[in-house]
């Protein structure tokens, strides 16, 4: 009997997407060969990046040493642009010195990107062409990135139609499939609130500078939190009223989780590894370390027995043939 083909399935979540680095040193380390990868967004650059060749060591040296506050200052452009805030041009640039220019069809191990045609809002599997084009196509989060023109179709993140691709991974020839899941659950921001480590404009100081006005700019912009008295009781409760920016991410986040929820009842994988990085946030690079250790301790964790799932997929293969 032939060895199955092991899919590894990467899944959107921007920072908190590098816990993929995390699983595939675990994958590594019990020598688990890999056939194939596909992902969305973030998942698509660690599986693009591993697919070049970059091994889980590599990249978390990459992740733990790049300074992402220089990096995000060099993405800005000079003036502000129609299309979306971050350069594509130069987030190109940094991808082609991360990765240099491959085509896919040209990888060791098969890969594939998943982006959203703007235009239509049909999902884009893409197997083929220049491996930074893909990658930087799945990356481009809807206001943040201009979107990408490849085949004259405008293309944005992945993540907007299908957050972890595994139905891609099965349409590929796939015959087990390890998915990652880095999509923080809806009700984060309840939860972090009541562990005492979410910061409010109730309890932010009084601005002394730009700086921390700026701060508490963006505080008023998060949420607000009022005093609720029961009249029939005389006591108090605390009301959470999110600002813009939370009615954004708390919108993109609910509809991100319905997709997946859905998609993953159509296309279930033999193995999902959901890393615990609900109290990180969209944009915290700076924090690569500890979402890679995330990723790490889920994935021993959920890969506990694979070698004996891998033996039991062989063997059911064989009495099917």
């Amino acid at each position: 009997m032939n060895k199955p083909k092991v899919a590894l399935v990467l899944g959107s979540g921007a920072a908190r997407g590098l816990a993929h680095i995390g699983v595939l040193k675990v994958l590594e380390e019990k020598k688990i060969p890999i056939s194939m990868v596909a992902g969305t967004s973030m998942g698509a650059l660690i599986a693009g990046a591993y697919a070049a060749g970059l091994g889980a060591k590599q990249m978390e040296e990459i992740a733990c040493e790049t300074n992402w506050l220089r990096v995000a200052k060099l993405f800005f452009p000079r003036r502000l642009q129609r299309e979306g805030l971050l350069d594509g041009r130069r987030i190109e640039e940094f991808l082609i010195a991360l990765i240099g220019e491959q085509k896919i069809e040209e990888l060791k191990i098969p890969f594939a990107a998943v982006a959203t045609d703007i235009w239509t809002g049909e999902e884009i599997v893409l197997k083929s062409g220049s491996l930074v084009k893909a990658i930087r196509a799945s990356i481009s989060f809807p206001f943040v990135f201009a979107p990408v023109q490849i085949d004259g179709r405008f293309l944005v993140d992945g993540g907007v139609v299908n957050p972890v691709p595994v139905n891609v991974a099965k349409d590929m020839g796939a015959d087990f499939i390890i998915a990652v899941r880095s999509t923080p659950a809806c009700d984060r921001q309840i939860r972090q609130m009541n562990s005492g480590e979410m910061v409010t404009p109730k309890n932010t100081g009084t601005a002394s500078n730009s700086t921390s006005f700026f701060k508490r700019f963006l505080n008023f912009l998060d949420f607000d939190i009022e005093a609720d008295t029961n009249k029939n009781q005389g006591e108090q409760s605390l009301i959470v009223k999110p600002g813009l920016r939370y009615h954004t991410i708390q919108v993109a986040s609910i509809m991100e989780n319905m997709i997946l929820s859905l998609r993953l009842q159509d296309s279930p994988p033999d193995i999902l590894i959901s890393p615990d990085i609900d109290y990180y946030q969209f944009m915290d690079f700076t924090r690569s370390r500890e979402i890679i250790e995330a990723g790490e301790e889920a994935a021993r964790l959920a890969l506990e027995n694979i070698s004996l799932d891998l033996n039991r997929n062989k063997i059911a293969e064989g009495i099917q043939k």
